[in-house]
């Protein structure tokens, strides 16, 4: 898995570019790039959610795994509703906590644009917990629901929205997993062909 760093943001969503920091779930080579709470901190960053001055404080290991264990959560909760699965009530119940926790954090201020918007300070980690979360609630209500899918490459599993107008869109990125898929199948194709003429 790249570094978070280098990671792409392809899911057209935060909370859904959030849930993609790690891949391969409950597989031998499931991977995860939110190793550390300086992971976490660059990660913010590089998203807008947190300020490049922002300091790890104290409770940085502590809000690493409160981050680690949102993304769970939601991993489920978007599973779900892509493949069709009933949603789950402890983790909806769950959800509505990390929520209201979010919320009371923030602040509900008029930006200039006339439109009121929830703010959280830029110098604390929390507030990419509290974005995504936030985030979430809103992608999960929203309705009709945006084309929300699942990459199916080898030992990836990101989600993403399909925003094209025919709405076949397959790959989170096609010279990644759309490109392993297609060299995949050359190969097969080659492995048959062979076979074919030996026989």
């Amino acid at each position: 898995m790249q570094s978070i760093r280098d990671m792409p943001f392809v899911a057209g969503d935060t909370a859904l570019d959030f849930v993609n920091t790690a891949e391969e779930r409950g597989h031998p080579e499931a991977d995860d790039a939110l190793l550390t709470p300086a992971d976490l901190r660059l990660w913010g960053q590089r998203y807008g959610l947190i300020a490049a001055s922002a300091k790890l404080g104290g409770d940085a290991a502590a809000e690493l795994e409160q981050a680690r264990e949102a993304r769970e959560l939601l991993y489920g909760l978007f599973y779900a509703r892509t493949h069709g699965r009933p949603v789950s009530r402890r983790g909806l119940a769950r959800l509505a906590e990390l929520a209201a926790d979010a919320y009371r954090a923030g602040e509900l201020r008029v930006d200039t644009d006339g439109a009121a918007r929830w703010h959280w300070s830029p110098s604390k980690l929390t507030t990419i917990r509290h974005v995504v979360v936030t985030d979430a609630v809103e992608l999960l209500g929203a309705e009709p629901l945006p084309r929300l899918k699942q990459c199916p490459g080898e030992h990836c599993g990101w989600f993403f929205l399909d925003t094209t107008k025919r709405g076949n869109r397959r790959w989170c990125q096609m010279r990644e997993c759309g490109q392993e898929a297609k060299d995949a199948r050359r190969r097969v194709k080659r492995t048959g062909a062979r076979a074919a003429r030996a026989g």
